[in-house]
């Protein structure tokens, strides 16, 4: 049975590391917001559902199942995949959450400035700004470069971290700590957040060996085959990151070289740093060692 008084979440990506992270911190937090788990697979739907977890089937390429998957559902977890998709995904979505009652929409945006250029991070900043336009009550959370990046796209090389932006430097954040952000700003909701943008950057808190090159080179690499995309980007997305790695090595980007507060304001503690992080995942790296 629902209980009316507690808040109905919808965490889209749920199969997802940071979904998952999500969903399991919002379980923890009895009382304040329940998960609702989605999928565009009926396969893992069904499985959830035999587990007596709640779950939905939606698939945002087809917005048919939005009505179904949104029916009693009050707030929104919004994580764009990594395609240029997102930006009709998320309109239809709005449209679709605006039309049965959801009150807030939490997005998982990027670091951005508001005037960006690289494409995916403009897409994200239209998407931000349909959803400003929209009914809905929304908070956005802008996370700098996941520190799980470490385990796939800038996975280590010989030991080395390949890095092709020369000295400039970047805000890292683990996903644990963007999980932790987003559960909680889903359960306190939009008497607390609506309207805010939490930005989410630590630094790294020690040194690590870095092959330190120019775009140039990175895409010299992709060129000759030694550096691929993730399977989960569209071309086009990839091809903007290598947009993000210029701007960032020619200074356009030194705004974000900011360590932020946000996780000790909204969580009460320490963001995870480097050294931690690494002791959680110290197998996977050494998996990358030669």
């Amino acid at each position: 049975m629902w209980n009316a008084d507690i808040p109905r979440a919808l965490v889209l990506g749920a199969t997802g590391r940071t979904g998952a992270a999500v969903v399991k911190t919002l379980e923890a937090t009895a009382g304040q917001a329940v998960p609702v788990r989605a999928s565009r697979s009926k396969a893992t739907v069904e499985q959830w559902n035999e587990e007596g977890e709640e779950a939905v089937r939606i698939d945002l390429d087809d917005p048919d199942t939005f009505p179904g998957a949104l029916e009693g559902i009050d707030r929104v977890f919004l994580m764009p995949g990594y395609t240029s998709a997102m930006n009709h995904q998320t309109k239809t979505l709005v449209d679709a959450a605006e039309d049965a009652g959801v009150g807030f929409l939490v997005h998982l945006g990027v670091f951005s400035d508001g005037r960006s250029t690289d494409p995916h991070f403009a897409w994200h900043e239209l998407v931000e700004r349909y959803i400003a336009g929209s009914k809905l009550a929304w908070a956005n959370v802008h996370p700098h470069v996941f520190m799980e990046n470490l385990l796939g796209v800038n996975r280590l090389r010989d030991g080395q971290m390949v890095w092709p932006m020369g000295d400039k430097q970047v805000g890292w954040i683990a996903n644990d700590d963007i999980a932790a952000v987003v559960a909680k700003v889903l359960a306190e909701g939009p008497k607390t957040h609506a309207g805010e943008d939490h930005y989410l950057s630590a630094a790294l808190g020690r040194e690590i060996p870095a092959l330190v090159l120019t775009p140039d080179d990175l895409q010299r690499m992709i060129d000759a085959g030694l550096n691929t995309a993730p399977a989960n980007m569209d071309a086009t997305y990839a091809a903007s990151t290598l947009t993000w790695a210029r701007q960032n090595y020619e200074g356009r980007m030194d705004y974000s070289a900011v360590t932020t507060s946000t996780v000790q304001d909204l969580l009460g503690r320490e963001p995870i740093h480097l050294d931690s992080w690494a002791t959680t995942h110290r197998q996977e790296l050494l998996d990358q060692l030669p």
